[in-house]
């Protein structure tokens, strides 16, 4: 059963690319996570709102990733953070920078009150890039 599901995950994966749909995954292509990458974005300088720091970077790669810093001084639970997260990456997802070559970290520096205050907050700094 378990193989049959990454099958089709496989198969939409794939599906997506070929047919230059957005994709509806987030893999861990799409992330940044080695430190001298993460240092290599934050050097630049910052697009600021009141809830987040957005740092961009051009990549090699021939599409965008993400890489997201959230304090536990900033956001005390786990599931705050977590969500704060995915509400992040959807957003993300959702923005039409998949097709450029960018690599962006997102450092909270305070707790939206609403998912969709975050949202909005979010679409206007994607769009300043």
């Amino acid at each position: 059963m378990d193989e049959l599901l990454l099958l089709l995950e496989d198969l939409k994966v794939v599906y997506s690319l070929q047919f230059n749909k957005v994709c509806q995954l987030f893999s861990s292509n799409f992330r940044i996570k080695n430190t001298e990458e993460f240092d290599a974005v934050l050097k630049g300088t910052p697009f600021k709102s009141k809830f987040f720091l957005l740092f961009k970077n051009n990549n090699n790669l021939g599409f965008s990733r993400l890489g997201i810093v959230i304090s536990k001084k900033i956001i005390h639970k786990a599931v705050s953070r977590n969500y704060l997260k995915r509400m992040i990456r959807e957003t993300f997802r959702l923005s039409n920078l998949s097709n450029r070559s960018v690599d962006i970290i997102i450092v909270v520096r305070s707790q939206p009150l609403t998912t969709l205050e975050g949202n909005l907050t979010l679409k206007k700094l994607f769009m300043q890039i």
